[in-house]
C-alpha cells in the first residue's frame, strides 16, 4: 500500500499522509480527554488521580539513564527536518520549508508532551503503572480500553495503523528523493535519476528502497523478532543517526550565524551540547545488548560517508551543485 500511494505523485502522498495524521491526532485527542477528564475526578480505573510526579525522576534514576532515555524523546519529535527533503518540489521553498519546519516542531511540543503525560498518569506512576506501560504492546489501544471501552480502542488501533502507514510513507518518499538526487548529480547510479512521466516520482528509486525495507523486515520476520523489538530497533539506530545530523547541522549553523552577531551562535551551541550529551550516554555506560552495538553500526556508516566523500572527486560540490540548481537556493 505505501508503495502504491508513494508512487501517485508527491501532492497525492502529502495529502494521504495529512488525512492518515489527522485521524490518528483527533482520535488521540478524545482518549486524552476523556483520561485527563476521569484523573481529575478521581475516577480513574485503577484509583490514578492528576499528580505532578511525571516530571519527578524516580530514586535511584540517575542523568546518564536520563539521557539514555531521552532517544526515545528525540525519536517522538523527529521527522520535521523530512521537509527539507523535498524543497526541489515545493514551488517556494525558501519560504514554504521553513514553515513546515517550524509548525511541526510548534504543534508536537504541545501534543506529544501531553500525549506522553495522558499516558503515564493513565497507567499511574507507582511501579505496577510503569511496569504496565513500559510492557504494552499497544499503549494508547489499552489506555481507551480501560477509560472508555472496546470501541474507541479499535478505532484507536485503527489510527495507529494509519499513523504508521503515514510515518512509512513519509520515510519512503524522502529515502526516494535522496536516492534520485544521487543518482542526477552523479554520486550513485544514474539509473536512479528517472522519473515517470505521468507522475513526477522517481520509480526506481523508489523500487529500491521499498525492495531494501521488505528485505529488512523479512529478516527480522525469519529471525522471530517482535514487531516492537524490531521498531526500537530500527528507531534508535534512526535517532542516533539524527543526533549526530542535529550536530552537525547546529555548529554549521553556529558558524553561519556568528558571521551576523556572536549572540546567534548561543542557540545552536546549545543545540550542539544537548544532542552531544545524549550521544555520550549512548556510548557510556555501556547499554544492554543488543543496544550497546547501535552506536558501533551508526559509526561505521557514517565513516563509509566520510570515505565516499574523500575518495569521489568534488562529491560535495556535485550535491551542492546539484541542490542548488534545482531549487534556485543558494
Amino acid at each position: 500500500m505505501i508503495w502504491v500511494l508513494a508512487a501517485r505523485g508527491v501532492r497525492p502522498t502529502t495529502r494521504s499522509v495529512l488525512v492518515f495524521e489527522v485521524v490518528s491526532v483527533c482520535l488521540i485527542l478524545v482518549l486524552m480527554g476523556v483520561i485527563y477528564w476521569r484523573l481529575a475526578a478521581g475516577t480513574a480505573p485503577g484509583g490514578q488521580t492528576l499528580s505532578g510526579d511525571v516530571f519527578v525522576l524516580p530514586p535511584g534514576v540517575g542523568v546518564s539513564t536520563l539521557a539514555l532515555a531521552a532517544v526515545a524523546g528525540f525519536l517522538a519529535f523527529a521527522g520535521f527536518e523530512s521537509a527539507g527533503s523535498l524543497g526541489e518540489e515545493s514551488l517556494v521553498p525558501t519560504r514554504m520549508i521553513p514553515r513546515a519546519i517550524i509548525t511541526a516542531v510548534a504543534f508536537g511540543a504541545v501534543f506529544y508532551v501531553a500525549c506522553i503525560v495522558a499516558q503515564t498518569l493513565g497507567f499511574g506512576t507507582d511501579a505496577a503503572g510503569v511496569s504496565a506501560f513500559q510492557h504494552s504492546q499497544a499503549p494508547l489501544a489499552e489506555l481507551a480500553e480501560r477509560y472508555v471501552g472496546t470501541t474507541l480502542a479499535s478505532l484507536l488501533n485503527l489510527g495507529a495503523m494509519l499513523s504508521a502507514l503515514g510515518a512509512g510513507l513519509g520515510g519512503v518518499t524522502v529515502a526516494a528523493r535522496m536516492m534520485f538526487a544521487f543518482g542526477r548529480d552523479g554520486l550513485a547510479s544514474r539509473r536512479l535519476s528517472g522519473v515517470s512521466a505521468a507522475t513526477g516520482v522517481p520509480q526506481r528509486a523508489l523500487a529500491l528502497e521499498m525492495l531494501i525495507g521488505l528485505a529488512l523486515l523479512t529478516a527480522f520476520r525469519l529471525a522471530g523478532t517482535s514487531a516492537l523489538n524490531v521498531f526500537f530497533y530500527l528507531a534508535t539506530i534512526g535517532t542516533l543517526s539524527l543526533l549526530v545530523m542535529y550536530v552537525l547541522t547546529n555548529a554549521a549553523a553556529a558558524r553561519h550565524l556568528g558571521r551576523r552577531s556572536p549572540w546567534q551562535v548561543v542557540a545552536p551551541a546549545g543545540g550542539v551540547l544537548i544532542a552531544g550529551f545524549v550521544l555520550y550516554h549512548n556510548l557510556w555506560p555501556v547499554p544492554p545488548a543488543p543496544y550497546e552495538f547501535f552506536p558501533y553500526l551508526v559509526a561505521g556508516w557514517l565513516v563509509a560517508g566520510l570515505v565516499i566523500t574523500a575518495v569521489i572527486p568534488g562529491f560535495s560540490a556535485k550535491a551542492a551543485g546539484g541542490l542548488e540548481q534545482a531549487t534556485g537556493v543558494r
